[in-house]
């Protein structure tokens, strides 16, 4: 009974491991030039740029892709655009500074529509020369 209880523990364990690693793995995937993590709708990645600049990345790219902006607000640390699409859903970017030199960006169209935020992503990605 005492090997059975052992080894029960040596089961969940690993399996906790396994998946922490696997959390790791997709985290850091997240963090390299052209990956994005997919949370709850949003589709987030982080630009080596300063908010400022990926501020105004993000306004050229809109309004690149003829997305009407509804309502923008930013400050020192954050910023945000939000609009509706021709096809009457709402979107939003939210733009966070993480660091001096480093700006993530989180898009959310609709429900959570992954496509057309990576379409977003990339012409962001284009106006910062990436």
């Amino acid at each position: 009974m005492k090997r059975m209880k052992r080894l029960g523990l040596v089961m969940v364990v690993a399996v906790m491991t396994l998946s922490a690693v696997g959390c790791l793995l997709f985290a850091g995937a997240a963090a390299g030039a052209g990956t994005y993590a997919y949370v709850s709708g949003n589709l987030k990645t982080t630009y080596d740029a300063t908010l400022p600049r990926a501020w105004e990345a993000t306004d050229r790219a809109l309004a690149n892709l003829d997305m009407v902006v509804v309502e923008e607000n930013n400050d020192a640390f954050s910023g945000s655009f939000s609009g509706k699409m021709a096809d009457g859903r709402d979107y939003t970017v939210s733009l966070d500074k993480v660091t001096d030199e480093t700006t993530e960006i989180a898009v959310r169209v609709g429900l959570g529509d992954r496509d057309v935020s990576e379409t977003i992503h990339s012409e962001i990605a284009a106006m910062l020369g990436r």
